[in-house]
């Protein structure tokens, strides 16, 4: 996707909704809690949920539409590997591991440039220096980091699909207890 011009803006801000808003009541009831209680230098706007999936390269749903189409986790399919689930060759495990190794730590990255993005809005707005020019420039790079982290997520289950066979997909999703992908959608190698 191009980063230019109004559609772009608009599906990042999107992007930037929808994370925030799945949280909204936990956030909701976190701002009574005592500041006292918040680590240093991580935002208090954010729901603790949300704040150690960033930290930790969580995919917190960014990769739904992926996963709900045919395109498996690749931490899921190696966790389904190792419950004898699913029979994977060894170099199937191996790429795929190395997919997972690669989005969990770029997402980690991500996830850090995130929270001090956030945590550098919210001491703005605390010590009342938040200009609406300087507004919009944060949150449009904060919304790009969002965007950057879904699409490290998605990719990951882009490239797990074509390590796989279709039947192994299908018993990945026999596994998850979800149905498989439509029928005649051919994934995988």
């Amino acid at each position: 996707m191009e980063r230019t011009g109004v559609g772009w803006l608009s599906a990042v801000i999107l992007s930037l909704v929808v994370f925030i808003s799945v949280s909204i009541g936990a956030s909701d009831r976190a701002i009574g809690a005592s500041s006292a209680l918040v680590p240093a230098g991580v935002p208090r706007s954010l729901a603790p949920e949300q704040v150690r999936g960033l930290q930790k390269g969580e995919e917190m749903g960014l990769a739904r539409s992926a996963e709900l189409n045919g395109y498996p986790n690749p931490a899921r399919v190696l966790e389904a590997a190792r419950t004898g689930k699913i029979d994977l060759f060894a170099d199937q495990r191996e790429a795929i591991e190395r997919v997972r190794a690669a989005a969990e730590a770029k997402a980690q990255d991500l996830g850090r440039q995130i929270l001090a993005q956030e945590a550098s809005l919210e001491a703005g707005f605390r010590i009342g220096r938040v200009a609406d020019a300087e507004l919009s420039q944060r949150v449009q790079e904060i919304a790009g980091g969002l965007a950057e982290l879904r699409l490290t997520h998605l990719r990951a289950h882009l490239l797990t699909a074509a390590l796989l066979r279709p039947e192994q997909i299908e018993e990945y999703y026999q596994f998850r207890g979800d149905f498989a992908p439509s029928p005649g959608r051919v994934l995988g190698y």
